[in-house]
């Protein structure tokens, strides 16, 4: 064999050594694809079972998700619901939105439609009067009068001798001075309306519109 012929003979087997080498190459490098795609894509291509399951360690971890409830809780219909920061009104008042004189407690209550106590406090009425009985709101001015005295948010519910009777802030004289005290409210003091405080009768207009149902007990 010559030596030309020789080198032909070298040149071909490196050459089908070389193409093994690239085949082999490429059977590996799927094979590690393949391993890195079954792994969720944790894993990369080349990296390891271990490292990839250190890696899904390693991962924060989505947190559980709380669906929230809306509980609705429901009023018991045989029991009228309590406002415990006043007194309960008198047991024979009636029932539905009205406003409450007990006039031998010389208080007052503001009742809602589902019987909750809006407010309670004491006033200054005249004893026995008005009589027992459901008024309604009549006359709303503010202020009214009586000779020379003002009567601060007039609410007006019935009619006395000689004019109507209502709920009112304590009688100012013309110099701006009340006629009775704070501290004198729950006692007879009036000739007939019923007196409140100057905040309270304030709440008492704004609450007790025209028709509002006034009931008088003993």
């Amino acid at each position: 064999m010559g030596q030309r012929q020789f080198r032909r003979l070298q040149r071909a087997r490196h050459l089908r050594v070389g193409v093994a080498v690239v085949a082999t190459v490429a059977v590996l490098a799927g094979a590690i694809t393949i391993f890195g795609t079954m792994d969720n894509g944790e894993a990369a291509a080349g990296t390891s079972a271990p490292a990839a399951a250190a890696r899904r360690e390693a991962k924060p971890q989505r947190p559980t998700v709380m669906r929230a409830h809306t509980i609705v809780k429901t009023a018991d219909a045989t029991k009228a619901p309590v406002n415990p920061a006043f007194p309960p009104p008198p047991a024979d008042s009636g029932a539905g939105r009205r406003v409450v004189y007990c006039n031998s407690c010389q208080r007052v209550w503001l009742i809602e439609a589902d019987g909750w106590v809006h407010v309670s406090y004491p006033v200054s009425g005249r004893r026995n009067y008005p009589r027992n009985g459901t008024y309604k709101v009549i006359r709303r001015t503010n202020p009214g009068w009586s000779h020379t005295l003002r009567l601060p948010y007039f609410v007006g519910f019935t009619y006395g001798n000689t004019t109507d009777v209502g709920f009112h802030g304590i009688p100012l004289r013309p110099n701006g001075s009340p006629i009775e005290s704070d501290q004198e409210l729950g006692l007879f003091r009036s000739h007939g309306c019923v007196r409140e405080n100057q905040y309270q009768a304030k709440v008492m207009w704004d609450w007790a519109s025209m028709g509002t149902r006034v009931v008088v007990t003993a």
